[in-house]
């Protein structure tokens, strides 16, 4: 895990002492394992759930950059520049929660506050932002979009005076470009088929996706899940005596200092390589034969990375998940995303097979708490004088955000990221898909983890997308055993 600097333990500890009065997460205390109280809604005023987590983070430290999501649209066919300008003021005008902003009343609680803002042409009338105040260069038609794409993803988001979301769309050799940064405070992955379908269709969709949310649990139901949420954190990944995985070391910072230790921002580092489309037909055949989903199956793959770059055999896995409910529409509710950690056990004599039908019952196991926030668990945890769990590596598949978004056969758009600079975690992995190709992402902290597992994070991981499908009969041991031989030709 990484390690804090004096100064900066020392500014977050007193900007975490600042909000004591509303916990770090969102509710709960705990008499022994389970919750006993929970903190009213009102508090947080008309945020969701989720939401007042990421806010409670951005308060500790809003000059963070690690929640900015930048991405950068190519518009091609007959699309114009004042084509997406009229989607793109289409989109602000929906979505409630790109168009405000936050105020903290006199009793400490946030609210969202709509406020009107503007888009602005150059006087060319080549270049239209909305959100920021560009620069001259920014503004300028023949500005390079990479290095301003950067620049405004790497900017911090004052989200008591600014949207959490900046436009900025050019038009250039028949081509139209949109530069678009938002703060994850505003929009998770189940948000870009509205926002993003606004943009390419130039209509608003409405909530396509209500219908396949489920429904807000009632009150009894969702305290009798958050207690079983707790009981199997406190069993699994909450439990004392789990290493890192990375160094193998027990946890040595005190309880106190191990709630500010995750909170520091540190450069980071991503690598990308393409999944063989051949090694994506045979593992949903593998997914078959071991009684996972497709999903289950990359996330255990992940932990059998995680033990063949570091040897360890207990460890945990921190993997993203969506959490909106029906109620909570997209326009409305920004960030509705939950962590659901997993602590996988891998026995190095047991076959490939039974070692990923053992991840899928860890997998398994830990997503029927997925509808428990985060946040009241780690509260709970924290209020029994607990410690911050051992989260070192973050696993997740997960859609690009243009898939399932319907394009016009004449007017195609690509998208691609923008790396915001930061690795929230020491190492992070990602399978992510479109419509036509999966790609493994590869985040790590330099000086956190050690050069040979960052430079051999995404061999191991293409090549046991691989060799897992023929390999199911073979040991865990001789697994790894070829991916070295692999790694060695």
């Amino acid at each position: 895990m990484s390690a804090l600097t004096d100064a900066r333990l020392t500014l977050l500890r007193r900007r975490l002492e600042r909000t004591e009065t509303v916990p770090l997460a969102t509710a709960g205390a705990v008499a022994d394992t389970a919750p006993a109280a929970t903190v009213p809604p009102a508090a947080f005023g008309d945020l969701g759930v989720a939401e007042r987590r990421m806010w409670k983070i951005y308060e500790l430290d809003p000059k963070s950059v690690s929640h900015n999501i930048g991405l950068v649209l190519e518009f091609g066919g007959a699309r114009t520049v004042e084509s997406v300008v009229a989607a793109a003021e289409l989109l602000v005008e929906k979505f409630e929660v790109l168009r405000s902003i936050v105020e903290v009343d006199a009793d400490g609680i946030p609210h969202r506050t709509k406020v009107t803002r503007e888009g602005r042409w150059n006087p060319e009338h080549t270049v239209w932002t909305w959100g920021f105040e560009p620069t001259e260069a920014q503004s300028g038609g023949a500005a390079d979009v990479d290095s301003v794409a950067t620049e405004l993803t790497r900017r911090p988001f004052d989200l008591f005076t600014e949207t959490p979301l900046r436009l900025r769309v050019s038009g250039c050799d028949g081509r139209v470009t949109m530069i678009l940064v938002v703060h994850h405070l505003a929009v998770d992955d189940t948000s870009w088929p509205p926002l993003l379908g606004t943009l390419i269709s130039g209509d608003w969709p409405g909530d396509a996706g209500l219908d396949s949310r489920p429904a807000d649990p009632g009150e009894t139901t969702a305290s009798s899940a958050a207690e079983a949420a707790v009981r199997h954190a406190l069993d699994t990944w909450g439990a004392e005596g789990i290493r890192y995985p990375i160094s193998g070391e027990l946890p040595a910072e005190s309880p106190a200092d191990s709630w500010l230790s995750p909170m520091d921002d540190r450069e980071g580092v991503k690598v990308s390589a393409p999944v063989a489309n051949d090694s994506l037909t045979a593992l949903q055949r593998t997914a078959a034969a071991v009684g996972a989903t497709g999903n289950a199956l990359l996330i255990a793959i992940c932990s059998l990375a995680t033990h063949a770059l570091t040897g360890s055999e207990d460890h945990v896995l921190v993997v993203p998940a969506d959490n909106r409910n029906r109620s909570q529409s997209p326009e409305r509710i920004g960030y509705c995303g939950n962590i659901i950690p997993m602590r996988f056990r891998v026995d190095p004599n047991a076959s490939v097979a039974q070692a990923l039908r053992d991840a899928g019952s860890v997998i398994y196991q830990a997503m029927e708490h997925s509808g428990t926030d985060f946040g009241p668990i780690l509260t709970a945890i924290r209020q029994a004088g607990g410690r911050f769990p051992v989260m070192e590596i973050m696993a997740s598949v997960r859609p690009a955000p243009l898939r399932g978004i319907p394009q016009p056969a004449d007017a195609p758009v690509t998208c691609r990221s923008v790396f915001n600079g930061i690795a929230n975690y020491p190492l992070s992995i990602a399978f992510e898909a479109d419509e036509h190709a999966t790609h493994i992402e590869v985040d790590h902290q330099p000086g956190v983890v050690p050069d040979a597992i960052a430079e051999r994070a995404t061999a191991v991981l293409t090549g046991l997308v691989d060799l897992v499908p023929q390999s199911l009969h073979s040991t865990v041991s001789e697994l790894v055993a070829g991916l070295e031989r692999r790694g060695r030709g």
